[in-house]
């Protein structure tokens, strides 16, 4: 069951609520795109919000305003940071959501999403970049979720085989310029690497992977939240190799995860998928004690849909 309605939220005059099941997003039309909130029954946002930035129709900088967005990777000044401010036009076709935004001004790339709403608490976020310029672009879609503060990310390490089993190398792990190893909210296991935001420490971090589980997990408020998305070994991925990246700093945990690089031809469009899905899970092992986290997530790791590669 599926419910869309529209109504003001933070400051925001043209919102759509959607709710499906248990799950209920927020999306902004006045700019965008946002999924702004994601709510799981009556507990809190799960999504990042930032509260000087709601309700602005301008500013003289690029804000996040928070929650679900797309970029296009790599990352670069000024690229990346073209303002939001348009409005976003919306079709509703149950049980699928589009919402498209105005071409930007100075790249000419074109994003939309499209929100596929699935049996059970499960969502399929398709994330489109169309070329509106004059000349071929070199680019890959970017998926990337703000989640709340004191939010824990894991993520899966590559199945372990002893030497000589195997000899190719397992992943790639890109590290920035500005990521310690020894940063305290890090923890790199055997089975799992978690990265937790703690609004205590000033430091920004972030890293990527080459993920070939193609899942991350984020929980808080009592709640799993765990994106799905393909992997194509034949592709190539941006960031040294990166088909998913996480970054904090105080306030908010990014997770994000990225297609391959496209060289995206004028009025040609490329998409990638993520597939959101939520459960109530009051309580978590802490990633340290590996055994316990794997024996909790493994019933929810059974239920993992995969988008197509």
């Amino acid at each position: 069951m599926t419910d869309v309605t529209c109504a003001p939220y933070a400051g925001w005059e043209r919102c759509l609520h959607v709710r499906h099941n248990d799950i209920t997003l927020t999306i902004t039309l006045d700019v965008g795109p946002r999924i702004l909130s994601c709510r799981f029954g009556d507990k809190p946002n799960l999504f990042c919000e930032f509260p000087d930035q709601l309700g602005k129709l301008s500013a003289d900088e690029y804000m996040l305003f928070g929650g679900h967005r797309l970029w296009h990777a790599p990352e670069a000044e000024p690229r990346s940071y073209c303002p939001d401010f348009d409005p976003v036009e919306f079709e509703w076709q149950d049980p699928v959501l589009r919402l498209v935004q105005v071409p930007e001004q100075t790249t000419r790339i074109q994003k939309e999403l499209e929100l596929h709403f699935q049996p059970g608490n499960r969502v399929l976020v398709r994330h489109k970049l169309s070329n509106r310029g004059l000349w071929p672009v070199e680019l890959a879609p970017w998926a990337a979720t703000l989640m709340a503060p004191a939010s824990r990310g894991i993520i899966p390490q590559e199945e372990y085989r002893p030497h000589p089993e195997t000899l190719d190398p397992a992943r790639s792990i890109t590290l920035w310029h500005y990521t310690q190893m020894n940063d305290p909210r890090v923890y790199w296991g055997s089975r799992f690497i978690e990265l937790r935001e703690d609004s205590s420490i000033e430091q920004k971090i972030k890293f990527g992977a080459l993920n070939r589980q193609g899942w991350a997990a984020s929980w808080n408020h009592q709640t799993l939240f765990i994106k799905s998305f393909a992997f194509d070994n034949a592709a190539t991925y941006a960031d040294m190799g990166c088909n998913f990246e996480t970054f904090t700093m105080p306030g908010f945990l990014e997770i994000e995860s990225l297609g391959p690089l496209a060289v995206l031809e004028p009025q040609a469009t490329v998409s990638h998928d993520e597939i959101w899905h939520l459960w109530s899970c009051e309580t978590l092992p802490d990633t340290r004690d590996e055994e316990a986290l794997a024996v909790v997530l493994k019933p929810y790791l059974a239920e993992l849909e995969m988008p197509a590669a």
